[in-house]
C-alpha cells in the first residue's frame, strides 16, 4: 500500500506540473472550471483578469490563463484550477482552490503553515517538489478571520526554479487553501496580490476557538469529509465511500476518534459481535451502518501529522488471515509492528492492494473509532 498523501499535498501536485501536463489536461472533458460563469474581463495594473464563480466563493484569475481538468486526479477537494499555457516554458504559471474538511477544527494558519513546511521539506521530492525553502509567512486576515500566507520555494522537476504562494484560510469545518505558483522568472508580486485580494467566500464561515462542544459539532461534518476524502487515496483511487457509509459516520461522528473513557465505552457497546472479517469480505455493503472488531496482527502502522492533527493507517490481519485497513483520526501511541491490537469502527469499502511478494492483497477498509494494543 501506498504511503498516505494528504489532500493538500496532492493539490500541490498540480503546482508542480509542467507546460506539457496542463496542455494535455485542459483538452480533456470539461470541468466544473469550465462550466463556471465567467465575467466581463477587467484590468488592474498590467494584468487582464477573469472572474471564476464556483459553489459559494469567486476570485480573478488572468485572462490569459485556461482552465485545468483536475477530473482524472479524483480529488473533490480542488475546486477550481487555471494554469498559463501560452508560453512554450516547460513550466506553466497556475493556481488552484481547494476546500477540504478541518481534521482538527484549528482555526490558527500559521499551525496549517508551519505543518505545510514540514511536510514539503521531508516528503516534497515524491510529489516533484525539491529543495523545498520555507520564504515567508504572514498573517493576511480574510475579513474578521484569521488567516495566513505562506510563501516558499523549490525546484521543479524540469530544473526551474519555482515560488508557491498558498493563502490558508481555516474554519472550524474547512480549510481553503488558494494556491498560486509560479516560475522565479515570471514571479510577479502584484498579480499574486491582485489575485489574492479577489477571493470571495459567499457562503457563512464559523471560526471559534475550539471548546467541548464546538469540537463536538465541526466533527460532524469533518469526519465524515475526512474519511470520505482520504478513501481513494488509501486504496489507490480504486474505491469510493458510499453515501450511506458517509451518513452514518456523520450520525456517529462524537467516536471518530474515542478519545475519553466514557466514548470508548460507548464505540465498544456499538460492537455488532456478529459480524466478523469474513463477512465484510462477502459483501462489505451489507455493513455500511454497522461498528465491527477486529482483533489481530498489526503488519503495519503508519502516522502522518502534515495537516495540524497526527492520522494513522494500521494495517491488521486477523487470526482468519484476513486484513483490514484501520484509517484511524489519532495517533497510536507506542503501537508497532508485530504487536496485536484491537480495532473497532465501521467499514468503508473492500480493496486490494500491491503486496511485497509481487501479488494483491484483498483488505477491508475500517474508518476506526478506537485502535487499542492487546
Amino acid at each position: 500500500m501506498k504511503k498516505l498523501i494528504t489532500i493538500l499535498a496532492l493539490a500541490t501536485l498540480l503546482s508542480a506540473c509542467g507546460n506539457s501536463e496542463t496542455n494535455t489536461t485542459t483538452n480533456s472533458q470539461t470541468t466544473e472550471a469550465s462550466k463556471a460563469t465567467e465575467t466581463v474581463s477587467t484590468e488592474a495594473k498590467a494584468t487582464k483578469y477573469t472572474t471564476y464563480s464556483g459553489e459559494g466563493f469567486s476570485f480573478a484569475y488572468p485572462e490569459s490563463w485556461k482552465s485545468v481538468d483536475t477530473s482524472q486526479m479524483n480529488a473533490p477537494s480542488i475546486k477550481a484550477a487555471f494554469s498559463d499555457q501560452s508560453s512554450s516554458a516547460t513550466f506553466a504559471d497556475n493556481m488552484n482552490l481547494t476546500i477540504e474538511a478541518s481534521s482538527t477544527g484549528s482555526i490558527n494558519p500559521e499551525e496549517y503553515a508551519n505543518n505545510i513546511v514540514d511536510y514539503y521539506t521531508q516528503n516534497g521530492s515524491s510529489i516533484g517538489i525539491s529543495d523545498y525553502t520555507k520564504t515567508s509567512y504572514t498573517n493576511k486576515p480574510y475579513k474578521e478571520y484569521s488567516a495566513g500566507v505562506l510563501e516558499g520555494a523549490y525546484r521543479h522537476t524540469s530544473g526551474t526554479d519555482v515560488v508557491l504562494v498558498q493563502y490558508l484560510i481555516p474554519t472550524n469545518t474547512e480549510l481553503y487553501t488558494m494556491t498560486l505558483t509560479y516560475a522565479k522568472d515570471t514571479y510577479n508580486q502584484d498579480e499574486i496580490k491582485d489575485i489574492l485580494d479577489s477571493l470571495s467566500i459567499t457562503v457563512p464561515l464559523e471560526q471559534t476557538a475550539p471548546t467541548a462542544t464546538t469540537g463536538n459539532s465541526s466533527a460532524t461534518a469533518s469526519v465524515a469529509d475526512f474519511f470520505n476524502e482520504l478513501t481513494p487515496y488509501i486504496t489507490e483511487d480504486t474505491a469510493f465511500m458510499e453515501q450511506a457509509s458517509y451518513d452514518f459516520f456523520g450520525k456517529h461522528s462524537d467516536v471518530f476518534p474515542a478519545s475519553t473513557a466514557e466514548l470508548r465505552k460507548k464505540a465498544k457497546g456499538l460492537v455488532d459481535s456478529n459480524v466478523t472479517t469474513r463477512h465484510l469480505n462477502k459483501n462489505v455493503a451489507n455493513y455500511y451502518n454497522t461498528f465491527v472488531q477486529v482483533n489481530g496482527e498489526v503488519i503495519s502502522v503508519e502516522e502522518d501529522s502534515s495537516l495540524g492533527a497526527t492520522f494513522s493507517v494500521v494495517h491488521v490481519m486477523d487470526e482468519n488471515g484476513n486484513d483490514i485497513i484501520a484509517l484511524y483520526p489519532a495517533t497510536t501511541g507506542d503501537l508497532l509492528d508485530g504487536d496485536y491490537a484491537t480495532v473497532i469502527g465501521a467499514p468503508i469499502t473492500n480493496f486490494s492492494f500491491e503486496n511485497v511478494g509481487g501479488g494483491y492483497t484483498n483488505a477491508t477498509l475500517i474508518g476506526a473509532s478506537l485502535v487499542v494494543a492487546d
